[in-house]
Order: structure tokens, then sequence, then C-alpha cells
């Protein structure tokens, strides 16, 4: 190991003997540790953490995207899941094309959209190495979204760069903004579920 020079910034190495996560937010590897300290596997871990990270970090991941995971285990093969999304049946070249798209799909084109993977993956990943059900692995996530979540910097500043694209759209603009704006760093964000019509 290359020793560091501890007057200068950077991290050292972290070690743990009954288990870690590493997320790129705080809040996520919480939920992971607490999911291992309960009794739950990496994979319930894995799942919790992810989760959560769809309500704290919501420009950068969520629950309309994909998954893809490979789990190693001692002396067993590899499992690996692709859970990506795939293209609606109906989703045909010639459909497209009646649309006048021929080039390109535009990103905010409902047709860019795929039939998102990462829930039924989750599930897949706990049925197959996981001890917990998604209603446990989920609880630190639902928390979150309900109780409300610090805005961490580098979360408003991802967030800042959607205000446009979240303002077209009246159900994004009340959800996602904050009196029009992106919530700034140290706002308590909540996400709450919005009653059924």
């Amino acid at each position: 190991m290359i020793p560091r020079d501890f007057h200068l910034p950077g991290r050292s190495p972290v070690y743990a003997r009954e288990g870690m996560a590493a997320t790129s937010h705080p809040l996520a590897s919480i939920s992971a540790v607490d999911v291992l300290e309960a009794g739950g596997t990496a994979a319930d871990a894995a799942v919790a953490a992810v989760a959560t990270l769809c309500v704290v970090e919501p420009a950068m991941t969520g629950i309309g995207g994909d998954c893809f995971c490979l789990v190693a285990k001692p002396n067993a093969p590899v499992w690996g899941y692709n859970g990506s999304g795939r293209a609606p049946s109906a989703a045909t070249t010639e459909r497209m094309l009646s649309e006048g798209l021929e080039r390109k799909i535009p990103a905010t084109s409902p047709h860019a959209v795929t039939v998102p993977g990462a829930i039924e993956a989750w599930e897949a990943i706990l049925r197959a190495h996981g001890r917990f059900g998604l209603d446990k692995v989920l609880q630190h996530a639902i928390r979150h979204a309900e109780d409300g979540f610090p805005i961490a910097a580098r979360v408003a500043a991802d967030w800042a760069n959607m205000v446009d694209k979240l303002r077209r759209h009246a159900g994004s603009a009340k959800h996602f903004l904050v009196n029009g704006k992106a919530p700034e760093v140290g706002h308590v964000m909540r996400l709450r579920r919005s009653p059924l019509p």
C-alpha cells in the first residue's frame, strides 16, 4: 500500500469486519448498512441502497430505469441479471416513421422511454439472493420520501440543471420544484404520495 500524506486532501482506505456499503450518497449507504445489521444479505442491502438513491438523487437514478446485477459467491458461478428496459411491443419502425421520427428519437419524447425493468429486477434479485422482500428493503426509501431528506450539494447542482425540463410538465413541477425552482443545499425535500383522484 502506498503511504498517504495526511497533510494533503484525500481519503484513507476504510476497513470493516462485518460489512460495509459504498454509494454516492450517505443516506443510501446508511440504508444498506442498516439492512445488513438487521440480518439482510448483500443483495438486500444493495436493493435498499438503490431504492434510497432513487429518492435522494432523483436526477441520477429512478424506478423507471434499468438494473443490471452480478452476484459472486465463493465456489459458485457468477449469477447475473439483465433488468434492462425493453422497447414496447407497439414501437415498430413503421410506427416511428409514420410519426415523423426518421433519424433519431428526441430524449424528451415518450418514445425514448423503455418499459422499466428495475423493480422487476429488484424482486428477482431478492428472490434469488435475499432474506427480505421489497416490503422490508424499501422502508428507508419510503421514510426519506415521506419524512424528507436534506439536499446534498451535488444533488442540488444536478437538480438545478434539470429545472427547464421539470417546468414543462405540471406533475414534475409540482413534485420536484420548490416555488418553481430547484431545492437548495440543505433544504428538506419531501416526495409524498399524492392522493388518488
